[in-house]
């Protein structure tokens, strides 16, 4: 959409090139460092708009007779119930086929004015790990305390055994957030995978890896199944693998184990000491 500057700018060019408007619009695009001739910068344009200036005197549109568009009268009262339902929401969140409920329209229409005429979009609401009014303070001291082991032996970090509950697929699963099929149509493909499908979790530090330990238990009927990771499993994996893995490599008394705070890792019998 042209500024009034511009259109000004363009009906003078059209009148000092003797109203040629192939001429006015190569140098206004000249002027304006504008490349492209889509839009507005076509000759049809430039002459519609040279005959309202010359038969108004004004180079803005008259305005329209009649009421708004439908679409247009509708928009107020959505943002209106938009923000009604998010005000009652704890996140602040809206829904518009809620909205299309309570005015009683499509949801189709209710989306179609919240992204058209109101340039809203939806958003996913996403999560982090919720920190306690605490939480800094102990983050700071294990900061302070891990520097001073580090200063104290430059190696202690590479000792560290992590482990979590990332698992690794083994039956190539494929990733939908970065795998795309470049096409002409829809090839509807379609990939399937098993309900339970094997995982695999290992544990890892700077100088060495052990593992991988798998959590599943044989099925007569279906085979292999996983497990899920609960205290009781956990504990086994660490008294029947972990531990025999660290003395067999001469590391079980110098390696710190890190681990998260999910349920199976701050069982009581998983911290109490052996």
């Amino acid at each position: 959409m042209l500024s009034a500057p511009d259109k000004a700018l363009l009906l003078k060019l059209f009148y000092m090139n003797e109203e040629s408007a192939t001429i006015a619009l190569r140098k206004f695009r000249v002027q304006k460092n504008v490349k492209s001739g889509k839009g507005p910068l076509i000759p049809a344009f430039l002459l519609k708009l040279v005959k309202r200036f010359e038969g108004t005197g004004k180079l803005e549109d008259r305005a329209r007779a009649g009421r708004p568009c439908l679409k247009e009268a509708r928009a107020p009262c959505i943002a209106v119930e938009m923000e009604a339902i998010a005000s009652e929401a704890a996140s602040g969140t809206s829904s518009a086929r809620e909205a299309a409920r309570q005015l009683g329209l499509p949801p189709s229409s209710v989306r179609n004015i919240l992204r058209r005429i109101l340039q809203l979009y939806p958003y996913k609401l996403q999560s982090c790990h919720e920190l306690l009014p605490a939480d800094t303070a102990q983050r700071e001291a294990f900061a302070k305390w891990a520097f001073s082991k580090m200063e104290q032996d430059p190696i202690w970090v590479f000792n560290i055994l992590w482990t979590d509950e990332a698992h690794f697929s083994l039956h190539g699963d494929v990733n939908n957030h970065n795998c795309r099929i470049w096409a002409t149509s829809n090839p509807r493909e379609y990939t399937q995978k098993p309900l339970h499908f094997p995982k695999v979790t290992a544990g890892f530090t700077g100088s060495f890896m052990i593992g991988p330990f798998f959590f599943e238990t044989q099925c007569p009927v279906s085979g292999w199944i996983t497990e899920t990771v609960n205290a009781q499993r956990y504990l086994t994996l660490l008294r029947e693998t972990v531990v025999p893995c660290l003395i067999q490599l001469g590391q079980i008394s110098n390696v710190p184990f890190m681990q998260d705070g999910t349920t199976s890792h701050t069982a009581n019998p998983v911290k109490a000491p052996d």
